[in-house]
């Protein structure tokens, strides 16, 4: 058949046209193809870069400090069996290159792992394995410790006036930091700091193999991933926790007229505040506006990035609660205080359980710098010597912290309102009478001071 001219041009416009359909549905599949394909393959990229690297046999140390004298070049971990682990980290300084040796540590004991008795309860292990990640654990090494291994000494100093700082900071994994002291005339002397990226790949696998879930199920958690939200909002089954045996309302105090205290950590950290304290009171300081330098990673202090604070939470004491408990963790009988504030989100609990009260030192509160810091939470102390922490278990040490709202839900104390932790002693003269001192985030400043009768319990 013989086409006229119109009837080739007429065919041309229609492949025209068809075509024009065609390649929007085209370009539509692709992209509905690709664009996925694309965000599966960065997701897996991602996963590989942060996850593939399982080396701590040789990590790179970070030394921030452009003055420092010492100059960190790597750290590595010599895992045996029970998690028995050299440390070996090269320095160097005017003299050169040296070599230092942490022997026969258990590396077990500075990761997260839950206590035995939450093990079987999915909300508890969320708990117990955020908390514990997210709550700085500082373990020092003193000078002469059979574990320090310094043959030549470092920079003048030998080995007896050295002593090691281990630290898995509460940035969330992978984030850990290295110190080395020297005892001088003038007292202590921090003569390196430096930090280090322990691959989280191999992280995962010790978390993994030393708890009864594995570290995927908790990444979210021990890493803060968006949203995560500190657990905010989940309810809290402290039945879980401790058998009541007795409790009732106690004599309480809020001293909210006296003079604010900021001795030992809080006045070395006061250049951390931003804001001003309209007054001198713990009442002045809870109606205040105030941020502070956030503590980003590595492990420093960033002026550029605030975290605040919402001490209006925690404004007026309404009541204590006192109680005496059975913890799975103890095997005597301890005590439990419950402080309840009314303020500007309704009702808010802090509750301190599993306390010893006869290993509470009594100390004046002029000296509360020397009683016992601990996080909220669930936690090691803030810093802890080697020897004490080789002495218990973290995992079965009775004492825990938390906030809860009306509801026992969890608040996310560390955002919402500014907290990190609390200072505890018993009273100088009276052995009974307990001091509370709330710490704001970082332990920058304390927020308050309170006395409890535990005599009434």
């Amino acid at each position: 058949m013989t086409l006229l001219p119109q009837d080739q041009e007429q065919i041309l416009s229609d492949k025209s046209s068809h075509s024009k359909e065609i390649l929007p549905r085209k370009k539509n599949f692709l992209l509905w193809f690709l664009v996925p394909a694309i965000i599966s393959g960065s997701g897996f990229l991602l996963f590989i870069s942060r996850y593939s690297n399982k080396n701590i046999e040789q990590m790179a140390l970070q030394t921030p400090a452009e003055d420092s004298t010492f100059v960190g070049s790597t750290i590595g971990f010599q895992v045996g069996d029970n998690y028995q682990t050299d440390v070996t980290f090269d320095i160097v300084g005017p003299d050169g290159e040296t070599t230092l040796n942490l022997r026969n540590i258990d590396l077990s004991r500075l990761i997260p792992q839950v206590p035995e008795f939450a093990k079987n309860n999915p909300a508890l292990r969320r708990w117990f394995l955020t908390e514990r990640e997210f709550n700085r654990q500082r373990v020092i090494f003193a000078a002469g410790s059979e574990h320090i291994d310094i043959p030549g000494g470092l920079g003048g100093y030998s080995a007896d006036q050295l002593s090691i700082g281990l630290t898995n900071n509460c940035l969330g994994a992978s984030y850990w930091e290295l110190a080395i002291y020297a005892e001088t005339p003038s007292g202590q002397e921090t003569i390196y700091q430096g930090y280090f990226d322990f691959p989280r790949g191999a992280y995962a696998d010790i978390v993994s193999d030393l708890n009864p879930v594995s570290y995927w199920s908790q990444a979210r958690n021990l890493e803060a991933w968006p949203k995560f939200g500190f657990l905010k909002g989940m309810q809290l089954d402290l039945g879980a926790f401790r058998d009541v045996v007795k409790e009732s309302e106690i004599t309480a105090t809020d001293l909210a007229d006296a003079e604010i205290m900021a001795l030992g950590e809080q006045d070395k950290k006061s250049n951390l505040i931003v804001g001003e304290i309209v007054g001198t009171t713990w009442a002045d300081l809870r109606s205040s506006d105030l941020q502070f330098h956030s503590f980003v990673p590595p492990g420093t202090y960033d002026e550029n990035r605030l975290w605040g604070s919402d001490y209006s939470q925690i404004e007026t004491l309404d009541k204590v609660i006192g109680r005496e408990i059975d913890s799975p963790l103890a095997t005597e009988p301890l005590k439990e205080v419950e402080i309840v504030f009314n303020g500007s989100e309704g009702t808010r609990k802090l509750i301190l359980t599993g306390l010893d009260m006869d290993a509470i030192p009594q100390l004046a509160p002029e000296d509360y710098s020397d009683g016992i810091y601990r996080p909220l939470g669930f936690g090691t102390p803030f810093t802890q010597d080697y020897e004490d922490l080789k002495r218990i278990n973290p995992t079965e040490h009775p004492f825990m912290a938390m906030v809860l709202d009306g509801d026992d839900r969890v608040v996310d104390y560390r955002i919402d309102i500014g907290l990190n932790g609390v200072v505890l002693h018993r009273d100088q003269e009276n052995p009974n009478l307990l001091h509370v001192y709330p710490m704001s985030y970082e332990r920058i400043t304390l927020v308050g001071h309170y006395t409890v009768d535990m005599g009434e319990v």
